[in-house]
């Protein structure tokens, strides 16, 4: 009876021990749900790197990396690519977003700075500022003193009037018109360029529409998204005649940062193919895609 006693417990601990196992491994089983699959763990901005230029980067790609923060260039009065919302105090909008996906992509933080739009250039050259995420257009003036990633988006150059104002069939139609504007943009260079407007400027294009609305001024030119979100706001304004040209929008930095190009263009491929700026874009455009040229 004993060796019988004993094989009886030989075998109850041997099932105990199966049935432990087999818990155990449902506990394995669980493990996914609770966060990354196997080989998709995040990895560093070093890693990221390496991977992408096929070297350590220089410059100030390694310093950007060494810290783990990218500064970026913001204008914090420019709906609805930027600005404060005011029931939370904090900074949104579609380069908002933008700056926050392409830090990710690089495996970075992101730290935002607000200073005036005309003076961003400057700032990059001086180091203040790792990058203008702020829908800044290229052009040659701009170009001698700063470096551009490929676009991340394109807008229209559109003119907007009071509600019930006239309708321009081109640029020759301002002439003699007071347009408001946004200090050291584009629509500024090309009015002064292209026409007889009277131009009048603002810290920033939004700045432009009170004078619209008081009458103060005759139309505003802007980004379309732009005046369509004052628009969507209920403001009293409405477009004035088609486009008058398009742009492409990109990131800008100081001058000789190949490494840190190269680096950003990988995450605005990366953006462009995944589909997360579509998702922005069609977010804070009232669902248009303006990642895409029509």
């Amino acid at each position: 009876m004993r060796n019988g006693k004993t094989y009886i417990l030989i075998t109850v601990l041997l099932l105990a021990a199966v049935a432990l196992v087999g818990v155990l491994a449902a506990c394995g089983g669980d493990e996914p749900a609770t966060g990354a699959s196997p080989g998709t763990e995040s990895k560093s901005a070093a890693d990221i790197a390496q991977e992408v230029l096929g070297h350590e980067p220089a410059g100030l790609a390694a310093e950007i990396i060494g810290r783990g923060t990218v500064i970026v260039a913001n204008d914090a009065d420019y709906p609805p690519q930027s600005s404060v919302d005011k029931a939370t105090g904090e900074l949104v909008g579609f380069d908002v977003d933008v700056a926050k996906r392409m830090a990710e992509v690089l495996g970075l933080q992101v730290e935002f700075k607000n200073p005036a739009w005309e003076t961003i250039p400057a700032g990059l050259n001086q180091g203040k500022y790792d990058v203008s995420i702020g829908s800044m257009t290229v052009t040659p003036e701009r170009a001698k003193a700063l470096d551009f990633t490929d676009p991340y988006y394109y807008t229209s150059g559109q003119v907007f009037v009071k509600e019930g104002g006239p309708q321009i069939t081109g640029v020759e139609d301002l002439a003699g018109k007071t347009v408001g504007v946004g200090a050291a943009t584009t629509y500024y260079d090309f009015l002064k360029k292209d026409g007889g407007a009277k131009v009048k400027t603002y810290v920033t294009d939004a700045n432009a529409f009170p004078d619209l609305a008081n009458g103060t001024i005759d139309f505003v030119m802007t980004a379309g998204p732009t005046g369509q979100q004052a628009i969507s706001q209920g403001q009293p304004f409405e477009f004035s005649g088609p486009p008058l040209y398009y742009e492409d929008l990109c990131f800008a930095i100081k001058k000789g940062e190949p490494d840190w190009l190269a680096l950003l263009n990988h995450a605005i491929k990366t953006m462009h193919e995944d589909g997360s700026l579509t998702a922005m874009s069609e977010n804070w455009y009232n669902g248009l895609d303006l990642t895409v040229k029509e």
